[in-house]
């Protein structure tokens, strides 16, 4: 730990009783939690390792079963963090155990999201997430851990910090015609996110084990509740790739041909056996269009020529960038409107109030079914007042059903901002070290060119130096 500056460590399968696990802590100095079922036998057993500097914080040390042990530490009143280290049965045919250990998770989460506190899960989960992602089976019960992840707003760290994700794994199998997979994981709450700096995989050079290491770097400001100034607000420039398609097959020799673009696509989809899918459902379409998208983004990256444009970012209010956002208005100002045609309206509307309120009708009936709103099927004909009444009725449901919509976009906008702004600071670790130090600490870095300076002389008379040399 101390070798690569590691302050918390979990362990999965200790197989450590309560009196083994004190004497390890003796014969090594440090402090550890530790969690161990006497009936369960060989491979289970959990542990958190914690350094003297965090250690001061733990609250409180729960474990469930030598497969589950949680620390809730207490930063600050509004910053307080349950860490949770799991090791999840590698069986199958222990079903009723697994799901015994999901249902715990789920309320310990659930109990520390009631309490404000922020979220790390980490372990052995036994189980694939991008088999879960990708292969049409999250409706198999062992994937129910990663699918209660994602509904609380949870995310895997090691996609957000690695392009290489798929090439990333955990265990290695002795075997070698055994597969080798990414089944340990860190998965963590949005704002713990937000204060990471890079999440990866290390070997184990100091113990005998299969598996690696997953590690997660934080911003320890967000831990000791210290205030960090200002965010600076200056205007930044952002980037885009372009395509540079005219310039494909200008020479023999190019690298950059669509014969080598087709090739790289057919041999991605060939090695995800994309043509073997089985389509059944619409969502199985969706998931072979994903993986298609993402197979010509990756064959376009390597075969196509591209450049860099850079383009100044203007400010815009989030909601503003979610076409929600202007259906909603348009909702808003209909009501408006029709409340005015009520307060005027003292017998029959003309027939141009009728045409134009069933041409407004026409376009809302669009927008219901754009985005599935259940409301009333009625048809209004705007002969009189009442049928007014009644479609302003219509109006306010589906107002109220927009708004619904429209806070889901704009929370699934917010996290993927937070996805992006997290990536861009891994970018600037490796490219623009001065702009990931600024973006951490908040603060502009100003250097201070000093181009004349007046000295005096031996006669003690002022004299003006302009030579860098002196």
């Amino acid at each position: 730990m101390k070798n690569n500056e590691i302050d918390i460590y979990g362990l999965a399968e200790t197989n450590l009783s309560h009196r083994q696990s004190k004497i390890w802590q003796q014969q090594f100095g440090f402090h550890g939690y530790f969690d161990y079922s006497q009936q369960g036998g060989k491979g289970q057993g959990v542990g958190i390792i914690v350094s003297d500097k965090y250690d001061i914080f733990v609250h409180k040390a729960v474990g469930h079963k030598g497969r589950v042990l949680y620390l809730d530490l207490n930063f600050s009143q509004k910053k307080n963090v349950r860490l949770i280290q799991v090791y999840i049965n590698a069986n199958k045919k222990e079903r009723a155990q697994i799901e015994e250990l999901y249902q715990y998770i789920e309320g310990i989460i659930d109990e520390a999201k009631n309490k404000n506190m922020e979220i790390i899960i980490m372990g052995d989960f036994n189980i694939n997430y991008r088999k879960y992602l990708m292969a049409f089976v999250s409706n198999r019960w062992y994937f129910k851990l990663f699918k209660m992840l994602e509904n609380r707003h949870l995310l895997d760290t090691i996609p957000i910090f690695n392009e290489d994700d798929e090439s990333i794994y955990t265990y290695i199998p002795p075997n070698d015609s055994k597969e080798k997979s990414r089944i340990d994981y860190i998965w963590a709450s949005l704002p713990i996110l937000g204060q990471s700096l890079n999440s990866t995989v290390m070997e184990n050079d100091h113990s005998s084990t299969d598996h690696n290491t997953v590690t997660l770097s934080l911003d320890t400001q967000l831990f000791i509740g210290k205030s960090l100034p200002k965010i600076n607000k200056s205007k930044k420039k952002i980037t885009r790739t372009v395509f540079l398609y005219d310039e494909m097959d200008q020479e023999d020799d190019d690298e950059f041909t669509w014969d080598n673009f087709r090739a790289g696509l057919d041999y991605e989809i060939e090695r995800l056996k994309l043509k073997d899918r089985s389509i059944t459902k619409r969502k199985h379409i969706d998931h072979v269009w994903d993986s298609l998208r993402q197979l010509i983004m990756k064959s376009a990256n390597e075969n196509i020529k591209s450049k860099k444009i850079i383009k100044n970012k203007f400010k815009v209010a989030p909601e503003k960038k979610l076409s929600v956002y202007y259906d909603l208005r348009y909702i808003i100002n209909r009501i408006q409107e029709i409340r005015s045609c009520i307060t005027g309206l003292r017998n029959y509307p003309n027939q141009e109030m009728i045409n134009k309120w069933i041409n407004y009708q026409d376009v809302i009936v669009k927008l219901k079914d754009k985005y599935e709103l259940v409301t009333s099927d009625t048809i209004y004909t705007f002969l009189d007042n009442a049928q007014f009444h009644s479609y302003l009725d219509e109006l306010n449901e589906i107002r109220k059903q927009l708004r619904i919509v429209f806070k889901l976009e704009l929370n699934i906008m917010e996290q993927e901002q937070i996805i992006s702004n997290i990536k861009k600071r891994c970018d600037n670790y490796k490219d623009d070290q001065g702009r990931m130090i600024q973006s951490i600490t908040e603060k502009e870095m100003v250097s201070i060119s000093i181009e004349k300076i007046y000295k005096k002389d031996h006669n003690g008379n002022e004299v003006l130096i302009t030579d860098e040399n002196q």
